[in-house]
């Protein structure tokens, strides 16, 4: 089996079904309020996101091995450099990422959101993408990261 990161194939769509159904409240008990630990792990995924648009930032909230899928059926790029170099690639001539969050849960290591991510280019149509994230976060960074399209 190939391994995509940490995980096989097989368990990173395992892992993203479930995360998926606990953020569209489907499974899992309700909680009554997260804890510091699980915010600050939202916290780390938020920041990353809000720095999309800034690759030399965003590429901090990443670990040294960090497994990145933004796309379906495309293969992970690893480590903070392919990261950076794959942000940079979508941002060119003025071509900025807006994104909006829907929901956000953590159960463990696990933090999963659905959001709506605009990608603006001057002189184009804007293309909104409706996905559900799944990252894991381990010792403050996103260890691995995966993008589900929310057909």
């Amino acid at each position: 089996m190939k391994t995509v990161g940490t995980f096989g194939q097989g368990k990173m769509l395992y892992a993203g079904v479930v995360c998926a159904l606990f953020v569209t409240g489907l499974a899992g008990p309700a909680r009554a309020e997260e804890s510091a630990a699980d915010k600050a792990k939202i916290k780390v995924v938020n920041d990353f996101i809000a720095a999309w648009n800034e690759p030399d930032k965003a590429v901090t909230y990443v670990s040294d091995k960090s497994s990145v899928r933004m796309v379906e059926g495309q293969p992970a790029v690893i480590g903070p450099a392919a990261l950076d170099a794959m942000l940079k690639s979508i941002l060119t001539s003025g071509t900025t990422v807006s994104v909006k969050t829907l929901n956000t849960t953590v159960r463990g290591p696990v933090v999963v959101n659905k959001r709506v991510d605009t990608i603006k280019s001057p002189g184009k149509p804007d293309q909104a993408f409706p996905v559900v994230g799944v990252f894991l976060v381990r010792d403050g960074k996103i260890a691995e990261w995966i993008d589900y399209l929310d057909k």
